[in-house]
């Protein structure tokens, strides 16, 4: 069928009945290898809820072979005369090109006018199946023909399946860009869509689009052996449309689409293109008020943003935008971690349930009945817990010091690199000594430590070693024992 005639596929989309055209295809996709006739399909239709009478069914049939849809399966040929054979029932059945046509047409009514997501992974996936062929061809092609069909296979189909939601991708931002009167709500929809994926897809494109134009290019010299390596499906040249991936244009023309100065410079002027008519959009909607101008002050500010050095520009951005730290505010709702307090940030305390009343109207005023006093039990056990594992875990710390003696050396772990450091400190800032000597005795922590000018000592920790210059530490049990007159804490 030439390409006049394959227009007229397509007609039983458009035509005044198109309904039962539409319906009388929906049967035969449903079906698969089998040819029946008109009564049989107006029956099936009927009892389906689409009603159809059997002459009209037929009328329909005929029509869609005369437009190419259909194709007649022959008469029954067990008859008794010539008059009976004419009289005999026509079955139908779907041509190639029909069905085909029916099934993309489905396939597009049932889509909506939205955009497309864009499949990212398949680049990846083009990556992947790429180095196992070219692994194969180093081999000599040492692997199974079918495993390698399905890589060749792999390559083209997530190639066209990436080309095909980029083109739909684009189209709906031309689309939603070029409408004069976008309301608020496309407006956002059309700049968020364009932020999250212009850049996404060309920089997943500049990761992949060199290492698969490089391995394409390293295959095409390689590429009549590649395809001779392929399964041959044995059936008469023109019989049936091969797999794609199996001629050298179709290699070439991969190689061709994501070199540098093709497919990727496409997407990036088209990303650039949807950014200028984001910005036109922007300065239309920032300009609408007379005399009063958002675009300037936006211009403004960058010029701001570019001549601030980096602790300026900081401050900047939170003096105009009110991108404050976070704090914890008082007044709020309950905290579950009774040690949670007003300076603990937000991005280490536990989320809490806001009641109502604060997130809606802003105040704490009870309204309703007084809810029940609850029973502080589960926090005191919490705390008395809490405060247990705190004191095992610093007990085992002040025992690895202990045990240690000479710290230089040492190895010791986190938490007792922490307990030293704590007493380090508070016996530096005292600065008194004995016979050149300083000490600190901790009773509460069971712990003496000492330091005495000389060489340098050094601790490991599983996070890195701890260097004290000029000061020899060492670490015993303290010894005195804390009496009522004698401090617990201090300087001996």
């Amino acid at each position: 069928m030439g390409d006049g005639g394959s227009r007229g596929l397509f007609r039983y989309l458009v035509a005044d009945e198109s309904d039962d055209y539409v319906a009388i295809m929906d049967y035969f996709t449903d079906v698969l290898l089998a040819d029946t006739t008109a009564a049989d399909i107006a029956a099936t239709l009927t009892a389906g809820g689409h009603h159809l009478d059997r002459d009209v069914a037929e009328n329909r049939c005929r029509q869609l072979v005369a437009w190419g849809n259909l194709g007649e399966a022959g008469r029954d040929t067990r008859v008794g005369s010539i008059g009976d054979y004419v009289r005999a029932t026509a079955r139908y059945r779907p041509t190639v090109l029909g069905g085909r046509v029916h099934r993309e047409a489905t396939a597009l009514l049932s889509s909506h006018d939205g955009a497309r997501e864009v499949t990212r992974e398949s680049l990846a996936r083009i990556c992947d199946e790429l180095s196992h062929i070219d692994a194969a061809t180093d081999t000599g092609f040492a692997i199974d023909p079918n495993t390698l069909a399905g890589h060749v296979t792999g390559v083209f189909v997530h190639h066209n399946a990436f080309t095909d939601s980029i083109a739909d991708f684009y189209t709906y931002l031309a689309e939603a860009s070029g409408r004069p009167d976008l309301s608020d709500e496309d407006y956002t929809e059309f700049k968020l869509l364009l932020l999250d994926y212009i850049d996404v897809i060309t920089s997943d494109l500049s990761r992949h689009a060199t290492q698969i134009c490089t391995t394409v290019q390293r295959l095409l010299p390689r590429i009549d052996d590649l395809l001779s390596a392929l399964p041959d499906p044995g059936l008469p040249s023109g019989t049936i449309t091969r797999s794609p991936g199996r001629t050298r244009d179709e290699w070439e023309q991969l190689a061709s689409w994501y070199d540098e100065d093709a497919g990727p410079r496409q997407l990036r002027d088209a990303a650039a293109t949807a950014l200028n008519r984001l910005l036109t959009h922007t300065r239309s909607r920032t300009s609408e008020a007379p005399g009063f101008s958002h675009r300037a002050d936006l211009l403004r500010l960058a010029s701001w943003f570019s001549e601030s050095s980096d602790e300026q520009a900081h401050r900047l951005h939170a003096a105009t935008f009110g991108a404050y730290p976070s704090r914890h505010l008082l007044l709020g709702p309950e905290e579950p971690d009774p040690r949670i307090g007003a300076g603990t940030s937000w991005w280490n305390a536990d989320p809490v349930s806001v009641p109502i009343s604060l997130r809606e109207r802003g105040d704490r005023s009870p309204r309703g009945r007084n809810a029940r006093i609850p029973d502080p039990t589960a926090d005191r056990s919490l705390i008395v817990a809490i405060a247990e594992q705190e004191s095992g875990e610093l007990a085992d710390a002040v025992a690895e010091l202990r045990a240690a003696n000479d710290l230089h050396g040492a190895q010791i772990s986190t938490p007792a690199r922490d307990v030293l450091l704590d007493r380090l400190a508070v016996l530096l800032a005292r600065h008194q000594e004995l016979d050149g000597v300083y000490r600190i005795d901790d009773h509460d922590l069971g712990l003496t430590l000492t330091a005495e000018p000389g060489r340098d000592t050094t601790v490991h920790c599983p996070d890195g070693d701890l260097t004290v210059h000029g000061l020899v530490l060492r670490t015993s049990s303290p010894l005195l024992t804390p009496t009522e007159s004698a401090p617990t804490t201090g300087v001996w």
